[in-house]
């Protein structure tokens, strides 16, 4: 039996988990060996040509998290935005997370979504995100199933001492993790470790980067690099267009292409002949 979010959180060793935006990306990062995969909003909505501006609909992370979780082996973590609304719209999110197959979500305490570290981060008074993590935890049908707290409070006047103080809070209204965003230096990071219990959640690769070892020997347990592969991807994607519309013409044989047959086995093509071919054989008799 594959080990569960919950229990690889509370084995206490520290997790990265790379975010992606479609099924092809987690293939990749199940590929690389990586324990979770992170479902980024930002690259969702990168995927449909929009910035991370509270665009995506619950109805759209579902199905496009159900494509994720249908195409890897290994936990998922996801993107769940402010729950899309009220406490009651937070119950309907985790049942649609669950019923899609992810491990655990995370909510934040902004008072309409941003990417957060642009600018016009404005949060919730605390009590309120505390109801949508307390509707959060109790709308839960899988035991296993974790709930992050989010909180913006380091991108705003709040600050760190916000982050502290509204952790806290999050932790006692029943969040099993709460995520510290926002911050970008190492004493901030301590400084949370030291006043905020049980899991800590961060995220690297937007305006900060510190190494996973460093993290570790801090005490975070889930490290997510929201946007490391979509960046990545941009540039890759520019270089090759550009000498394609430059030279008129690629080298598919270069190492910068995936080799045909390799691409084809990645994606299964053999296993799925093989199926076809078994019923085939069934249909012939």
């Amino acid at each position: 039996m594959n080990e569960s979010l919950r229990e690889k959180l509370q084995r206490g060793d520290t997790i990265a988990a790379p975010g992606v935006g479609d099924a092809l990306g987690a293939l990749l990062v199940a590929e690389a060996g990586f324990e979770c995969v992170y479902v980024s909003g930002s690259q969702v909505a990168a995927t449909r040509g929009w910035p991370d501006v509270g665009l995506i609909t619950l109805p759209e992370m579902a199905q496009t998290l159900g494509l994720i979780c249908n195409a890897v082996n290994v936990p998922v973590i996801a993107d769940a935005d402010d729950g899309y609304g009220t406490p009651l719209n937070v119950i309907r999110t985790v049942q649609e997370y669950e019923r899609a197959g992810a491990a655990g979500m995370h909510i934040e305490d902004q008072h309409a979504h941003r990417c957060g570290s642009a600018a016009g981060v404005s949060l919730v008074p605390s009590r309120e995100m505390c109801a949508k993590v307390a509707a959060a935890v109790e709308a839960k049908a899988n035991t296993d199933f974790v709930v992050i707290a989010r909180s913006d409070a380091a991108n705003t006047a709040e600050g760190v001492e916000g982050t502290v103080r509204r952790g806290r809070e999050y932790r006692k209204a029943g969040a099993d993790a709460v995520m510290v965003h926002g911050l970008t230096t190492k004493e901030q990071m301590r400084r949370c470790r030291e006043a905020i219990e049980g899991p800590l959640v961060l995220t690297i690769g937007s305006r900060v980067d510190v190494p996973l070892e460093e993290l570790r020997q801090i005490g975070y347990q889930l490290v997510l690099y929201p946007i490391t592969t979509l960046r990545a991807q941009i540039q890759t994607l520019r270089q090759a267009l550009g000498a394609l519309r430059k030279n008129g013409g690629l080298d598919h044989s270069s190492p910068m292409f995936c080799p045909l047959p390799e691409l084809q086995k990645f994606l299964g093509f053999p296993r799925f002949r093989a199926v076809e071919q078994k019923y085939s054989k069934l249909a012939e008799e």
